[in-house]
């Protein structure tokens, strides 16, 4: 691995100060552990006029030797994205990181990613795998390519609880090499909080649509489409498994937390354009008729539980689960009893007990989970539980994540 190699890291923040200063302090310990020069690694930050006070942490990246925007206006990710790139600088051989800011590098993760994109040239982005919490508990699942066939299939997941159990018996295998697989998998879509690319293929992408991402997405789909486009020019898409890192998980629109219309309006103008975009008057027309069938279908029938299930009351404590048996299992655990989307985790035994360091990370919502045997792939039973505390808001700091590193890296999922 060639140590002349610059990285041009970029992050948008918004409301995330403390997560986004913890992530550029795991960055550098990477980059010095690595022996390579800080004067290869630039650092750019655009603060997108986030309303809760950032200049205490904007100050202290500064000082880190990140260049720190100042936007006056929400840019959006896609146009923040654009604003930090056009302030880098390198050569062709260099690499680029876009990067979430409620992120945390393990050890060797970015001389991993580093390295792949490098040495596959065919390679247009790779990312790593993920988990929410410190210890690794929860790995975040596998995205899938919004299609209009994916779009018809989700929103009928969830009128009916047979149409549930066949998507999930669709995801479940894809779920599971994405968690267990040895090898780097190519898909064609990744989470978008973590890419590593080469600054060719970025500079080309620059040259081609003006950006690194479309500045038409506001938020959400922006990755999507740079997945799409990179497909289309001939590029692999790759999700690396050897090389992990710990995403906070929706720090910024506050999933569950003090949540603002903002971002789910946000999501729904990216959605609509990508549809446009990629699938024309097709797309709009199949889009907005599945969405007309959900909002005519009755309330009471939409997103019932897809197995039966068995409330465990409301907890302030962290959670545990009794099986009908001891195996090889893994737990899905979704905020929503279609277990449409849902992180993996995995155990063994006939118990499971939800460490404090994963529970504290989770916010005040109400939770599903699904065991099932590894072996038979048996539904052992689903569950249902509230939990009655909020979730820790603020970042743990790089010297407490430290004292996990150790644990999180051999808590690789059962294979």
């Amino acid at each position: 691995m060639k140590h002349d190699v610059g990285l041009a890291a970029l992050i948008v923040n918004y409301n995330t100060g403390s997560y986004a200063e913890c992530c550029v302090e795991s960055l550098l310990r990477e980059w010095h552990v690595a022996g390579r020069a800080r004067e290869k690694l630039q650092i750019v930050l655009v603060d997108n006029a986030s309303p809760e006070p950032q200049e205490a942490y904007l100050v202290r990246l500064e000082a880190l030797g990140v260049e720190v925007l100042r936007s006056r206006e929400n840019l959006g990710y896609a146009r923040g994205m654009n604003a930090c790139y056009a302030r880098t600088r390198g050569v062709p051989g260099d690499v680029v990181a876009v990067l979430n800011p409620d992120l945390h590098f393990l050890p060797g993760a970015v001389e991993r990613l580093m390295e792949y994109v490098l040495e596959h040239p065919q390679v247009g982005v790779v990312d790593p795998a993920t988990s929410v919490d410190p210890l690794g508990v929860l790995n975040l699942p596998r995205n899938l390519l919004p299609t209009p066939g994916e779009h018809v299939r989700v929103t009928l997941a969830q009128m009916h609880p047979a149409l549930g159990r066949w998507y999930s018996r669709y995801r479940l295998p894809l779920n599971l090499e994405w968690w267990t697989s040895p090898e780097p998998v190519a898909t064609d879509m990744l989470s978008g909080c973590c890419l590593f690319l080469r600054r060719a293929v970025v500079d080309e992408l620059v040259a081609a649509t003006g950006g690194v991402m479309d500045a038409r997405y506001p938020l959400y789909f922006e990755d999507t489409d740079l997945f799409r486009t990179l497909r289309s020019r001939g590029y692999h898409v790759v999700h690396h498994t050897g090389a992990r890192i710990l995403h906070h998980w929706s720090r910024s629109a506050k999933v569950g937390g003090a949540f603002e219309d903002g971002p789910t309006k946000r999501y729904e103008i990216g959605r609509r354009a990508y549809f446009e975009k990629f699938y024309g008057p097709f797309g709009r027309g199949l889009f907005a008729g599945m969405n007309r069938l959900a909002a005519l279908w009755p309330r009471r029938l939409i997103g019932r539980p897809i197995h039966p299930m068995k409330s465990l009351g409301n907890f302030e404590q962290p959670v545990e689960l009794e099986l009908p048996r001891a195996c090889r299992y893994l737990l899905e655990m979704a905020t929503h009893p279609t277990f449409i989307i849902g992180a993996g985790i995995f155990g063994q035994g006939a118990r499971w007990s939800c460490p404090r360091e994963t529970w504290d990370w989770l916010f005040a919502l109400r939770y599903y989970l699904r065991a099932i045997d590894l072996d038979s792939g048996e539904v052992l039973g689903c569950w249902e539980f509230q939990k009655m505390v909020e979730g820790r808001q603020d970042a743990m700091k790089s010297a407490e994540l430290d004292a996990y590193g150790p644990r999180l890296l051999m808590s690789a999922p059962l294979r």
